[in-house]
């Protein structure tokens, strides 16, 4: 599988709130970073399903706005939209696949 296939069924599980579909894209040892300083704020799927069960009560959807892979990365640009409330934030998104899975996200935002 692309790694731009392993990350787009990642983020139509995050549209539909599918937690379980959503988990299974990713690593069991992920970690996600603040970029620049690499901040590890989520370690391991346990973490990933506690964070994003309270996420997904939101209803959250992202827009993929532009897309670049370059070797085993993704790198997208998103929309991210509380359901909720509408309230929307921009963000970069670099996704690191290894083995048909994510193994790290880095998150720059504003």
């Amino acid at each position: 599988m692309s790694v731009e296939k392993v990350v787009q069924q990642q983020i139509e599980f995050y549209n539909n709130q599918d937690l379980d579909g959503f988990a299974s894209t990713y690593a069991d040892d992920i970690t996600v970073h603040i970029f620049p300083d690499n901040t590890i704020i989520l370690n391991g799927k346990q973490a990933l399903f506690e964070r994003y069960t309270e996420t997904f009560k939101k209803k959250m959807y992202a827009e993929i706005k532009n897309r670049s892979i370059v070797g085993n990365k993704v790198i997208d640009w998103e929309i991210v939209t509380n359901g909720l409330t509408g309230e929307s934030t921009s963000l970069m998104a670099i996704y690191e696949v290894d083995g048909n899975l994510i193994s790290k996200v880095w998150f720059i935002r504003e």
